[in-house]
């Protein structure tokens, strides 16, 4: 591969690693319950064991859906689950030994050099176009009927290269999960409403840090800070587009009729980094941001020394709402009172996660077989809902999930208690259903509030679909992108720190660094995106 070919001792260190790797990566598959006759087929299958299931099980082989699967299909899968942290080095490796497994779940998209069009050329997974009509009906049959998310899965050139995790049907409900969340017995305490400007967003923050909500006494209030699904504060900025898009603007890429744009290269940049500054000055953002140590930020809203955060509808609202904490949502804060906010946080229903069949796989249509059977009927009810009669009922034509799931007695959340019957609180090959969404990530009205009036209340239209790059493209991308995201990282913190004041020469860097050029290429991806059928 390309990116490992910086020397040959590096390339011969990968392989020894790869080949210690793969005598270490059995011991993380646990053993089916189910038994196997010496005859059945076997496929293995790579994908990141997802904590919640960790929580009761080491393999997704002992996951209710899967051993149901592979009894109706005489089939046997053995997982291969890299360590929790070393998902990517151990993709990497795998792909630097060339000892793939036959079923690959991964972003394609974002994670793999090039995308998805440069793992089918690296001959690393394969087309499976002609395969679809033989032995994939079902999700042949979902794409002809849903050719809006063909449009997010295909190559430029329609090649279809993965089956999808889908975030079922429902943007309203299934794409919204992340945004500004507040203590609303703070907001009542000191006769405040809930934010809705960024005027707004100050006056309260001020009156967090300086009026002693939480009543001990000590001003040891901070006003606002980020919890999960960040990596730096400016990606979470970015991600959810929270103040910043008050400006109709993101930290990162994004469109406005049809012509993509780079947030720092717009003039309300500077404004937006103006608040962030006065913020800063006057100690309204929580000083742990600058190292993203989320324990401890979590430890101090749950010991009510924060007032407001971004975080998780359901790990983090639904874990405060179960501490018995007074919280709401608060819609994205915009300029104007009454203003529908531009951006705010969103995902497209298309995860950019696919499961994809390998150069290695010497059965592609029984690989091609078992991954349809999440868009089956059976599939789709055994991945979104598990056991009939254990883990969800029907009753009029409805389901339920049971109250082993919903109020578990081993004290389990209900996203853990599923994932021992299904794959609904994990994603994959599927589409996820709207009942996981409104039983599971809505337990309380205050997270349904969230998502269906305060989260949801935004256009979004300025958003960018999951975007395929040439060979050419990703390799000059990369490039550019490796040096730009590195400068602007420590910028935006000395930014908003105010440690750094001049945007202006912020700005002439990332031009000296090729930004412009990289705009061009995302400009000549979104415009071939807009012409796929």
């Amino acid at each position: 591969m390309n990116w490992f070919k910086s020397s040959k001792k590096v390339l011969s260190l990968i392989v020894v690693i790869a080949f210690t790797l793969s005598l270490v990566i059995p011991a993380f598959v646990s053993s089916s319950s189910t038994a196997y006759a010496k005859s059945t087929p076997t496929l293995t299958y790579f994908v990141r064991l997802d904590p919640k299931v960790a929580t009761s099980y080491n393999s997704y082989s002992s996951i209710a859906a899967y051993q149901l699967l592979q009894k109706k299909l005489g089939v046997k899968i053995v997982f291969k689950h890299p360590p929790v942290g070393g998902e990517t080095d151990q993709f990497n490796l795998m792909i630097a030994s060339r000892q793939l497994t036959d079923i690959i779940e991964w972003n394609w998209v974002d994670n793999y050099p090039g995308g998805p069009v440069k793992a089918m050329l690296d001959k690393v997974i394969i087309r499976l176009n002609d395969y679809l009509p033989k032995y994939a009906p079902n999700f042949n049959k979902y794409l002809q009927q849903h050719p809006d998310i063909k449009k997010l899965i295909i190559t430029d050139d329609g090649d279809i290269y993965g089956f999808p995790a889908l975030r079922g049907n429902n943007p309203k409900i299934a794409c919204v999960y992340y945004g500004p969340q507040i203590r609303n017995d703070w907001l009542k305490k000191l006769g405040l409403k809930e934010p809705e400007t960024v005027d707004d967003w100050y006056k309260v923050l001020k009156a967090f840090v300086t009026k002693d909500p939480n009543g001990n006494g000590k001003k040891d209030e901070r006003g606002f800070s980020i919890l999960r699904n960040a990596s730096n504060p400016r990606y979470a900025f970015d991600y959810s587009s929270f103040l910043v898009g008050a400006w109709g603007i993101k930290t990162d890429f994004f469109q406005v009729n049809g012509k993509v744009k780079y947030g720092p290269l717009e003039p309300q940049y500077k404004q937006f980094i103006a608040t962030l500054q006065k913020w800063w000055k006057e100690g309204l953002i929580d000083p742990d941001i600058l190292t993203m140590n989320q324990k401890v930020i979590k430890a101090n809203v749950q010991n009510d020394v924060i007032g407001a955060w971004l975080g998780l509808l359901s790990g983090d609202m639904g874990f405060f709402l179960n501490l018995k904490k007074d919280i709401i949502a608060t819609k994205f804060p915009v300029l104007k009172k009454g203003e529908e906010p531009l951006l705010g946080q969103a995902e497209f229903l298309f995860s950019r996660t696919s499961a994809a069949i390998t150069t290695a796989c010497k059965n592609v249509p029984l690989a091609m077989k078992v991954l349809d059977w999440g868009y089956s009927k059976e599939g789709y009810e055994a991945f979104n809902y598990g056991v009939l009669g254990k883990s969800y009922i029907k009753k009029d034509g409805k389901v339920y999930y049971t109250d082993e799931i919903l109020k578990n007695p081993q004290g389990l959340s209900a996203a853990e208690a599923l994932a021992k019957y299904a794959r609904a609180s994990i994603s994959g090959p599927f589409a996820q259903a709207d009942e996981y969404y409104l039983q599971i990530q809505m337990m309380y009205p205050q997270q349904k509030e969230a998502v269906m009036e305060k989260w949801s209340y935004v256009k979004n239209d300025r958003l960018l679909p999951p975007l395929s790059f040439t060979d050419e493209e990703s390799k000059r991308l990369a490039n550019i992108m490796n040096t730009v995201n590195t400068y602007y990282d420590e910028m935006f913190l000395r930014l908003m720190t105010g440690k750094a004041t001049n945007v202006d020469a912020f700005v002439k860097t990332l031009k000296q660094m090729k930004i412009d050029e990289a705009i061009k290429i995302y400009q000549q991806a979104y415009d071939r995106w807009k012409k796929r059928k």
